[in-house]
């Protein structure tokens, strides 16, 4: 008889990905006392210990990182058979697909050329906290991210876009003055923090300004992307350091201007290697997405 359901395994591979029951538990939609209770009930029937705990976190004792990786194995099988019998059964083929900042201009153009070019495909989209992507991608969960670039083993990237990093302020802000706007320029004034849980743009501006030896002033206010936060811009003090596109959609009363010395910022299309080979609608998608970018003028190189 079998001792671990899917569900048993579907715990031991998140707490092994989280590393911390309390943020497993979140993940899982669960209650935290009743993963733990979970966990104990599993280590009990296998007779093996899985993760030595600590107050702050779980690590995979060797037991426990086998049975973590063949879980996540079984469950991405799982997944998988499903997809193929619901195939066989007539129902389309489901794109799952992580859209990191879903309201800006190259996202919505990927998305687009996806929905025109796989229209026998229902395209779930998504946006899902940065610490999961990668995660989910390599589980079958997710099958592509318009987004930075995703790290991991089995992950491939298409590079799609460079877009330039200028700043976002009100007409009347003293930056508004400038042609370019300096690092320096920066020091004097709050930058629009953006919720960590959802982009790591705020990281990413910390080390871009930590290279000119200089540390940002947040806002207290946050918002929830690069898009979401020209309403906060009119107080005419507050900075909010951006891609070029976003200037597109929120010229009324602001104004943009690009950062000097030149920075860019790219957008990466990943996915699952495996899927390239398994999935006709992936295939098609990073066809039609490479075929966009050439023809945008958008730099385009597979990595």
């Amino acid at each position: 008889m079998m001792d671990l359901s899917l569900r048993d395994l579907e715990y031991v591979a998140t707490i092994a990905r989280e590393r911390n029951i309390t943020r497993a538990a979140q993940t899982l939609h669960m209650a935290q006392p009743a993963l733990s209770q979970s966990l104990q009930r599993i280590e009990r029937r296998l007779g093996v210990r899985l993760f030595d705990r600590t107050s702050r976190q779980v690590t995979a004792t060797p037991a426990g990182e086998l049975l973590a990786d063949s879980a996540m194995e079984i469950l991405a099988d799982v997944r998988r058979a499903i997809e193929r019998t619901r195939q066989v059964g007539g129902l389309p083929e489901v794109l799952r697909i992580h859209v990191s900042e879903p309201s800006l201009v190259t996202p919505r153009r990927v998305l687009a050329a996806a929905r025109a070019n796989v229209p026998e495909a229902a395209i779930h989209q998504t946006t899902l906290p940065g610490d999961d992507v990668a995660a989910q991608l390599l589980t079958g969960e997710l099958d592509l991210a318009i987004a930075g670039r995703v790290r991991g083993e089995g992950l491939r990237s298409l590079r799609v876009r460079d877009e330039r990093v200028g700043v976002l302020v009100g007409a009347d802000h003293p930056l508004a003055a400038l042609d370019e706007v300096s690092p320096d320029d920066l020091a004097a004034h709050h930058l629009l923090s953006i919720d960590q849980t959802m982009s790591s743009w705020d990281t990413w501006v910390t080390d871009y300004l930590a290279h000119y030896e200089l540390t940002p002033r947040w806002t207290k206010e946050v918002v929830f992307g690069l898009s979401t936060g020209s309403d906060v811009l009119s107080d005419q003090r507050t900075v909010l350091l951006t891609l070029e596109s976003v200037s597109r959609d929120y010229l009324d009363g602001l104004v943009w201007r690009p950062m000097t010395p030149l920075r860019m910022v790219p957008w990466f299309l990943t996915y699952r290697e495996e899927s390239a080979t398994t999935s006709a609608a992936v295939r098609t998608v990073l066809r039609v997405v490479e075929r966009l970018a050439r023809d945008q003028g958008w730099r385009t190189t597979d990595r």
